[in-house]
């Protein structure tokens, strides 16, 4: 490369070699060319990495593999590899078995940044599996909120009361996100002791520092569910629910906007109320009126005291007959 990279595209990747090579090339072909794109390899298998040499021959200068030679460390410590190593003052995102739609992602992302003196952007996207469109409207249900102030053709400010109330509904995906190398840095990069749910902790963080979030409401990336099925089979529900609690429990920790705080907090308190719920189903009902509490007392909602009351009655005709004997 002759000249500094404008915007460092970061992917992580483990033994994916037909998803990867289906991204770069969505990558190759934007119309801006003025890029760096850095794929992290966590550890893949020999056979991968074999793969990885006749790609890299369709390829050029600007895309640049490093690679964790052993012991796969996880998307996050992989991301967080990839950031260290851009050079370019923006920083793009997209998961390896994902890819962008449309040629302009970059050079839009770019030209709205610096118009409109931004941190953050990100835009619409679709969501498919196997192949097949489930939703062509990603963030459709909440564009009320997303749309409220328009800064260009298709672009929109999206103010700090708006951030709260957009990740009310749902979380911003990485795929379709372009961030100053400065915030990301400032926002302390992806949690690596995370393997799920580390990015909604990155995003809450993020939105919490940036200084002007910019919206484009264009589809522009095709976020892949596939994969997704096969992960939660790796997983409990349980589990998958205590993920989303420590992911929400560090971001609390790093936060000072108290509406995100709020944002945090309900969803930790939801996922509280989830795992009351099933302890109680397995007939674990101590650990049910816990849970149950906690989930009131970080947010005190209708359901929530409904499930805590039905708890504490449950317990007392044990204590009545206990006290009978």
């Amino acid at each position: 490369m002759t000249k500094s990279p404008a915007i460092s595209v970061v992917i992580a990747t483990r033994d994916r070699p037909a998803q990867l090579a289906r991204l770069l090339h969505c990558v190759k072909d934007q119309d801006f060319s003025n890029f760096e794109c850095i794929v992290v390899d966590d550890a893949s298998s020999d056979q991968t990495l074999h793969l990885y040499e006749e790609l890299w021959r369709e390829l050029d200068a600007r895309f640049i593999l490093l690679r964790q030679e052993s012991g796969a460390k996880g998307p996050s410590f992989s991301r967080n590899k990839g950031i260290r190593a851009a050079l370019a003052p923006f920083v793009a995102f997209c998961d390896d078995d994902d890819m962008w739609t449309r040629r302009d992602h970059l050079s839009c992302a770019l030209d709205a940044l610096i118009a409109h003196g931004a941190d953050f952007f990100f835009a619409n996207m679709r969501t498919s599996r196997n192949g097949e469109v489930l939703g062509a409207d990603f963030y459709g249900r909440i564009r009320h909120i997303l749309t409220r102030t328009i800064l260009s053709d298709g672009v929109f400010e999206v103010a700090p009361k708006e951030r709260a109330a957009a990740m009310q509904h749902i979380f911003i995906h990485c795929n379709s996100m372009v961030v100053s190398r400065h915030l990301l840095h400032s926002a302390g990069l992806y949690w690596e002791k995370l393997f799920m749910a580390e990015d909604r902790d990155f995003a809450l963080r993020l939105l919490d520092r940036a200084k002007r979030v910019v919206y484009r409401d264009e589809v522009v990336a095709d976020y892949d569910r596939t994969a997704i099925a096969g992960l939660c089979k790796s997983y409990t529900e349980d589990e998958i629910r205590s993920f989303v609690i420590l992911a929400m429990l560090h971001a609390e920790t790093q936060m000072n906007d108290t509406q995100l705080l709020a944002v945090a907090r309900g969803y930790r308190a939801w996922m509280l109320y989830e795992l009351a719920q099933s302890a109680r189903q397995e007939g674990r009902q101590a650990e049910a009126r816990e849970l149950a509490l906690q989930s009131v007392l970080l947010r005190p909602t209708l359901a929530a005291l409904k499930q805590l009351l039905s708890l504490r009655l449950y317990r007392a005709p044990r204590l009545a007959e206990g006290r009978a004997r």
